[in-house]
């Protein structure tokens, strides 16, 4: 009798560790995504899995994002949309604990100059971003793109065991140089 009473107590803490982690998992993703979405660099740099700045540091992540967004042939505007979050499974390399997040993104690239080939910019945008769901303005000379992008949360000795994010990028190059093989192939990055 003892021995199921302490196995239920045993199922119930781990039930109520991972019900808790997840919570705090859904709350950290959401300012993570939120910053983005504001490009609210201190907030992004607050959520980013500090790895990423021993590859590049913040200043030179925020020219990035500078010359990215505002240049000199078309801006980005990041628009916060309900991200609709799916929540991968936990898991557990080594001392670290993975989970993948997918969301929806919005965003609206306004070109400075008349844009000549739109039916063709939009196929190269849904076959490049991976999305149906791209629209060309031609009052704004803007097109409006939404897609799924996926964050990879990351809980570590680092982060003192907090969720911090990086954005998985389509060949994963950022992901190759901060994670361990083993992290890369487990999670199919």
């Amino acid at each position: 009798m003892k021995k199921i009473i302490l196995s239920v107590l045993l199922i119930l803490s781990i039930s109520l560790t991972f019900a808790q982690d997840l919570e705090n998992l859904k709350t950290e993703a959401n300012k993570a995504y939120v910053a983005g979405a504001k490009m609210d660099f201190d907030a992004i740099f607050e959520t980013t899995y500090p790895k990423v700045f021993e590859i590049v540091s913040q200043d030179m992540m925020k020219m990035a994002f500078d010359q990215m967004f505002n240049n000199v042939d078309f801006s980005i505007k990041l628009v916060q949309v309900e991200p609709d979050f799916n929540f991968g499974d936990f898991i557990k390399i080594g001392n670290q604990t993975f989970c993948m997040i997918q969301h929806n993104n919005k965003m609206i690239m306004t070109f400075n100059n008349k844009v000549d080939n739109a039916n063709m910019m939009v196929d190269i945008f849904k076959s490049s971003m991976k999305t149906e769901n791209v629209t060309f303005n031609e009052e704004e000379n803007a097109f409006h793109i939404t897609m799924r992008s996926t964050l990879i949360g990351v809980s570590d000795e680092l982060t003192n065991n907090q969720w911090k994010f990086i954005n998985k990028d389509e060949n994963n190059q950022l992901s190759k140089m901060i994670f361990s093989e083993e992290v890369i192939k487990t999670l199919g990055l």
